[in-house]
């Protein structure tokens, strides 16, 4: 890199400038350097917030529900739960949100591996009822194939 300065009169002055373009370029890279990195520990920041945020619901709901709480006094109870719903109305009240930009192409991707994870976990979820279904059918019926053929299927009146 050459730094130059360059000097040019101008019609009532003079123009002088003591550091290279490449220079310039490579202080501002730097300061986005150092922006990127403040922008990722923002990002971890908020989805520690947002975890902390799950942990306090969840241990006001624990008290709640608690063994504890079912052997005092109803008066003592009722202060206690309206304390916890104070908190819990104001843990709730804390938005965090950290989205991930994504082009068209991974967005479209994501919605096709989310597809494929639903069926999976829909076919492990209603294959006991399938097999109990299947144990119980006498006679080959599409109700049979159904994973809501335990449901009481709809008569029709005959015409």
């Amino acid at each position: 890199m050459a730094q130059a300065k360059i000097s040019a009169k101008a019609n009532e002055g003079r123009f002088c400038r003591s550091s290279s373009m490449a220079d310039r370029s490579s202080r501002l890279l730097e300061s986005l350097d150092q922006l990127e990195l403040r922008v990722e520990a923002l990002r971890e920041a908020a989805t520690a917030v947002e975890q902390e945020k799950e942990i306090l619901l969840e241990m006001i709901h624990s008290i709640q529900n608690s063994q504890d709480m079912r052997q005092i006094s109803d008066g003592e109870r009722e202060e206690l739960n309206l304390t916890a719903n104070r908190l819990m109305g104001r843990t709730l009240t804390v938005e965090v949100s950290v989205e991930t930009i994504r082009s068209p192409q991974q967005q479209e991707s994501l919605k096709h591996a989310t597809r494929i994870i639903d069926e999976v976990v829909m076919e492990f979820y209603w294959r006991p009822f399938l097999i109990t279904d299947l144990k119980s059918c006498d006679l080959p019926s599409p109700s049979c194939f159904s994973p809501w053929s335990a449901a009481p299927q709809p008569s029709v009146p005959p015409a």
